[in-house]
């Protein structure tokens, strides 16, 4: 019999890809992948199982449980509900050498089961969240006159992120002489790509040089894609904070420029999420030298 391959779906991006072939998999990193009604849904499934194991052995030692009726399931599974979360009410306990050692291999079942679920708990609770926006568009507008692709993300916690990094990459498709297609992720170099407090918000900024490559790709008909990431440092919870966006070529705005949201209302800066995506066209003299430059 042929060994079934194992298929998994990933997504790259704003792609969705398929590996084929991979490894069984890592318990753990499927347990905290998974959603959490799944990951109840498990643990309760295990739950009941373990629990419906003990209470048939249970009911198959008569005499082994005192108070416990003969060969009844139901009241060994109740017993080993109360004896795996080390409840103990007093009504049913183990009465024969067999009943106890079997209650004893349940405690220790219990052990590491009430551990393993506890460490699984807190790691989903603990693992880093997010919490930095992204614009739900990318615009090439002017930056001293130049054209220059931008991008806006803000942070949403009250706290800053301290030592923010960012990275821009273009995905470049390049058709090989055999037909086939080489894909590789080409950097865009940014104004400024590291920021020591992000507070509020951060316009990620690349100039476009005369004949861009990218600008090439952008206004080409082939497939097109940008990413964008940031990470920085939470200094409240002192985690890693990451977080990305995915552009296609119809989320990326030509002659056009973000919406202001940041103000100064007496003294106090004001950021105004409400617009956060909103982009205008850019206008008059501004426009006529960007075409001129494109």
């Amino acid at each position: 019999m042929a060994k079934k391959v194992r298929r998994q779906n990933v997504r790259v991006g704003g792609f969705s890809a398929v590996k084929w072939g991979t490894p069984t998999g890592d318990l753990y990193y499927r347990t905290m992948e998974a959603s959490w009604p799944a990951f109840v849904a498990w643990v309760s499934v295990v739950f009941l199982a373990l629990n419906l194991l003990f209470g048939a052995i249970y009911a198959s030692l008569p005499g082994a449980i005192v108070n416990m009726p003969p060969g009844s399931i139901l009241y060994g599974f109740f017993f080993s509900v109360e004896t795996l979360g080390t409840v103990g009410y007093g009504n049913m306990a183990p009465m024969t050498p067999l009943g106890h050692f079997v209650a004893g291999l349940e405690i220790l079942g219990g052990l590491f089961f009430s551990a393993t679920m506890t460490g699984l708990i807190f790691a989903r609770f603990a693992r880093p969240r997010t919490s930095l926006i992204f614009s739900k568009c990318a615009v090439i507008g002017r930056y001293e006159g130049k054209p220059a692709l931008m991008i806006r993300m803000a942070s949403t916690r009250r706290h800053p992120l301290a030592d923010a990094s960012a990275q821009m990459a273009w995905l470049k498709r390049t058709e090989l002489p055999n037909g086939g297609v080489a894909r590789r992720l080409v950097d865009l170099q940014l104004l400024r790509s590291h920021n020591p407090m992000l507070g509020l918000a951060w316009t990620l900024t690349h100039v476009l040089e005369d004949e861009s490559e990218f600008l090439a790709a952008l206004t080409s008909t082939r497939p097109f894609s940008l990413t964008v990431t940031v990470s920085g440092l939470d200094t409240l919870l002192a985690t890693q904070s990451i977080g990305g966006q995915f552009y296609r070529r119809e989320d990326i705005l030509i002659d056009h420029d973000f919406v202001d949201v940041i103000s100064d209302v007496e003294g106090v800066v004001h950021l105004d999420l409400a617009h956060f995506h909103e982009a205008r066209p850019l206008e008059g003299d501004a426009l006529q030298q960007q075409a001129a430059i494109l």
